[in-house]
Order: structure tokens, then C-alpha cells, then sequence
């Protein structure tokens, strides 16, 4: 039962927050966003995060869940080795691609130029998800740039206790009989659906980055991995504009 009443909780909780985005969002597109609304959108998403993830940790300490059961172990490569290390190598070359971004955008005013561009000319358009992508999800001024730092630390350790940790050991736990990859095709759907505040084609793309995620959380039995990945990769929006 306390299974139960958790990913109800859970659910209820991504879906109202899911629902209240959407608004937002078209809200904020509509409206002349200045930096004090973007560094308030940013303060929003930081700390509603952590109610569940807190509430949901509570839970472990004061219950027979474990933080093992959550993913919080140590590396374990249990499956062919074959399939092991191609998913591997895709995360790190994932990681070592955002890193050459972050690098790039450093030491190359060429790279700045061009990216600000990119950024400019998708600001511009009506594709809904570049232009979220493009007007909130980047950080343009020094202090949107700090608070982006704790959006994807948030975001990335948040997301992926919830949805590839408490997720999949609810549902696994709940439904014992169903298949792992049920259980994981019912975990990469809500990981999508909390993302569709970014529009169809951002539901699509999250999906399918929740799908290689899951799969390198079932590789590697950890989600040390997954937090570092998911961090940089919304860290390195914040290395697409410069004003300066």
C-alpha cells in the first residue's frame, strides 16, 4: 500500500506541476521576458523540485526501502558485455560532446558567434520548442547564467531520483509480475510527459533522452551516472548566448 500511495503521490504531483507549466510557459512566451523573470522561472523550477524528491527520501529513511533500491549503488555491469560497453562508450562520448561545447564556447569567439546566431535566428521563428528552448531554457545575463547552475543541478540529480529511481522500483515493486521493459517504457512515458511544457517535438526528444538514459541506468545499475549526464547537459545551455 505505501508503494501505492507513493507513485500516486508522484504522479499527481508531476501532473498538476506538468499542467501549471504548460501555462506558464505559453505565458511567459507571450509576455517581454526580462531578466527577473527568467531568474524567477528559474527559482520556481529549483525549489519545486525538491519537495517530492525530499518527501520521497523521507520516505526511504523511515521505511524498508533502501537508497540501493533507488539507484544509489555502487557501478554494477550485470549484462552482456557486448551491450555494455556500446552504451557506455554512447554516454561518454554524451559527456565528452557537451564538454567540447562548454570548452568551445570558452576560449572561441568564433564558436560564440556562431552559437549566438543559431540562438538568435531560433528566437526568431515559430517552432514552439526553439523558441522555449531558445527564450527560457538559456540563460542569457551572468545572474540568469548562476541560477541556470542550480536548475541543472536540480534537474539532474531531482529527475533522475524520481523518474529512473522511485519510478521504476514502484512500478517494478508494485506490478512483480510485469516486464523490465514494460516498467521501463511506463517510466521513459511520464519522463516525456513531465517535458511537455516544451511542446510535442520537445515531448519527443525528451522521450527519447529518458529511453538512453534508462538504458544506461539498467547497464550500469547506478544513477551516479545518469545525474552527471543529465547535469551537463542542461549545465551546457548555459553556453549558448554571450552578451558580452
Amino acid at each position: 500500500m505505501l508503494y501505492i500511495i507513493l507513485l500516486t503521490f508522484l504522479v499527481l504531483f508531476f501532473t498538476f506541476g506538468t499542467i501549471a507549466g504548460v501555462k506558464q510557459t505559453k505565458q511567459m512566451l507571450d509576455s517581454q521576458m526580462s531578466e527577473k523573470s527568467r531568474i524567477q522561472h528559474y527559482a520556481t523550477i529549483t525549489f519545486s523540485m525538491w519537495i517530492p524528491v525530499i518527501a520521497s527520501l523521507l520516505v526511504v529513511v523511515f521505511t524498508d526501502i533502501t537508497f540501493a533500491d533507488i539507484g544509489f549503488s555502487l557501478l554494477s555491469f550485470d549484462l552482456n558485455s557486448t551491450v555494455t560497453i556500446i552504451v557506455l562508450v554512447a554516454a561518454l562520448l554524451w559527456i565528452v560532446y557537451f564538454l567540447y561545447m562548454i570548452i568551445a564556447f570558452l576560449i572561441s569567439a568564433n564558436h560564440r558567434q556562431r552559437r549566438n546566431d543559431i540562438l538568435e535566428q531560433k528566437a526568431s521563428g515559430d517552432d514552439y520548442y526553439d523558441l522555449v528552448v531558445s527564450r527560457l531554457m538559456t540563460p542569457k545575463t551572468k545572474n540568469e547564467k548562476r541560477w541556470w547552475v542550480g536548475v541543472s543541478l536540480t534537474t539532474g540529480i531531482c529527475e533522475e531520483i524520481i523518474f529512473r529511481g522511485f519510478f521504476i522500483f514502484l512500478i517494478a515493486s508494485i506490478f512483480p509480475d510485469m516486464s523490465i521493459y514494460l516498467v521501463l517504457v511506463i517510466a521513459v512515458v511520464l519522463f516525456g510527459l513531465g517535458h511537455f511544457y516544451q511542446g510535442r517535438k520537445g515531448l519527443v526528444i525528451t522521450t527519447l533522452i529518458g529511453a538512453f538514459l534508462s538504458l544506461v541506468y539498467i547497464v550500469s545499475g547506478s544513477l551516479i551516472i545518469l545525474i552527471v549526464m543529465h547535469f551537463i547537459t542542461n549545465f551546457a545551455n548555459a553556453f549558448e548566448y554571450s552578451r558580452e
